[in-house]
């Protein structure tokens, strides 16, 4: 299965980092540019069995779907599941650098369905896009989380 992986130094501490992206996943459209839409189905809080509805442009081609959290595991991992759409998984990770900052690692498995690929027609062109998409989209999030949450 294909798969991307970024990694990002965020001047913010780990609780407050994980908090965002765990308690917060409809703010994942303000920083992840594919990600059009993000909303739960589940009530707060997130936790294990928590499930959200998205969709995903690529290149053009919207896809939408629900994904599932597998592993929670509070200030170290985050770990979703595509269960329709996208053959997917996001694996979030968390390790505190310093009492301020936190290293965050987000590894994109995928699979591409044949008839997305089909459409397409270029998977190098999909992979391309999918390595830009989440090195923006950790610039993206680490600007926001430095501007709202960051220690004066």
């Amino acid at each position: 299965m294909p798969q991307v992986q970024q990694s990002v130094k965020i001047s913010v501490p780990v609780e407050k980092v994980f908090s965002f992206i765990a308690d917060q996943p409809e703010r994942m459209v303000e920083w992840w540019p594919p990600i059009e839409l993000q909303e739960r189905l589940t009530p707060p809080p997130t936790q294990v069995g928590s499930r959200s509805r998205y969709q995903y442009n690529m290149i053009g081609i919207k896809v939408r779907g629900e994904h599932e959290v597998m592993q929670f595991v509070s200030n170290q991992r985050l770990y979703i599941k595509t269960l329709t759409g996208l053959d997917s998984a996001f694996d979030f990770q968390f390790e505190m650098v310093e009492s301020n900052q936190t290293q965050l690692t987000v590894r994109v498995e995928y699979m591409l369905p044949g008839s997305v690929l089909g459409r397409i027609l270029d998977k190098t062109l999909v992979e391309r896009e999918n390595v830009q998409n989440l090195e923006v989209g950790l610039a993206n999030l680490k600007r926001i989380l430095e501007q709202e949450l960051a220690i004066s």
